[in-house]
């Protein structure tokens, strides 16, 4: 029997909902904004399950196990060097600016957009040129 939960409950929320509302501080904030803008990687039930940690206040996002897991969630090089960008925002670590060479246009948005958020900056556009 699967449990019905009352529309409007918290557990009823998307995961993305609930994590947005979690992450206040900036690092965390941003990290999930990267992975929401994404569109892909956080509706994976794999990265759901490494990624997002129930506690008595609701979810968070446990940077530390995904960081540990990473390697068993079979993600390709582009997706792979997203999470590290991710990683390396949420946890303030150092990665090489060469992990942005495999991505994609869409990815490479995020990442840029997330770098001037980082910054402080609101004024920088990232988008297509017409």
């Amino acid at each position: 029997m699967v449990a019905q939960r009352a529309p409007g409950s918290p557990a009823a929320e998307p995961v993305e909902e609930r994590l947005q509302a979690w992450a206040t501080e900036d690092s965390d904030r941003i990290a999930v904004t990267m992975l929401i803008q994404e569109h892909e990687l956080l509706t994976r039930p794999a990265v759901q399950r490494v990624l997002v940690a129930q506690t008595d206040d609701g979810i968070r996002a446990n940077w530390i196990n995904l960081s540990l897991r990473l390697t068993d969630l079979e993600l390709d090089a582009a997706e792979y060097a997203f999470m590290e960008v991710v990683l390396a925002i949420a946890l303030g670590r150092q990665v090489l600016l060469d992990r942005v060479r495999p991505l994609d246009d869409r990815r490479l948005a995020v990442v840029l957009r997330a770098l001037a958020a980082w910054a402080g900056s609101d004024t920088i556009a990232v988008g297509t040129r017409s």
